[in-house]
């Protein structure tokens, strides 16, 4: 205790001048290393987010744009609008060697990713990518008061998206 006290006493008067750098420096490297720490994991997982997000958006759009089309050209629609709220969002299926071994009393089974190079680094070996299913489907159009009318547009997203009657939506545009 008294050498703490020591210590101190010549930290505050002045005595000793290698303690107030030594702590300065140590201070400075434990908050470098905390900024660095925190700046890397959350930029690439708000960049991953944003990336799926975007990925979604830019997906429903799409499809949005063809259905719009699509039911422009059913006789009574007349103006359109069309949205489109999708399950999930993308998945995508890698490539994974996979090892198993069964013995009298146990059974055991090994699962690593296959990596490839391209340039300077490795990435996992993409199979395929499932896009998202459409989960519902709202559409506002002039024609949407008529019950045949309705009635040709929810049959026309049916049949696209294979979803039931109830998650889909037509109404009269105003």
């Amino acid at each position: 205790m008294n050498n703490i006290k020591d210590v101190l006493n010549k930290f505050i008067k002045g005595e000793d001048r290698k303690i107030p750098v030594i702590i300065a420096i140590g201070l400075i490297g434990i908050l470098l290393l905390g900024l660095s720490g925190l700046n890397d994991g959350g930029s690439s997982k708000k960049a991953e987010k944003q990336s799926a997000v975007s990925d979604n958006s830019e997906y429903a759009k799409e499809l949005e744009d063809k259905l719009c089309s699509v039911i422009s050209s059913i006789d009574g629609v007349g103006k359109c609008k069309v949205m489109i709220t999708l399950e999930a969002t993308k998945e995508s299926v890698y490539a994974v060697d996979s090892e198993s071994r069964n013995d009298n009393s146990s059974n055991t089974s090994k699962e690593e990713y296959v990596f490839s190079d391209y340039g300077s680094s490795e990435e996992p070996v993409l199979i395929k990518e499932k896009y998202p299913k459409v989960q519902g489907v709202t559409v506002v159009c002039s024609g949407g008061d008529n019950s045949a009318v309705r009635q040709q547009i929810v049959n026309c997203v049916t049949a696209l998206f294979d979803i039931n009657a109830n998650r889909v939506s037509v109404s009269k545009i105003k």
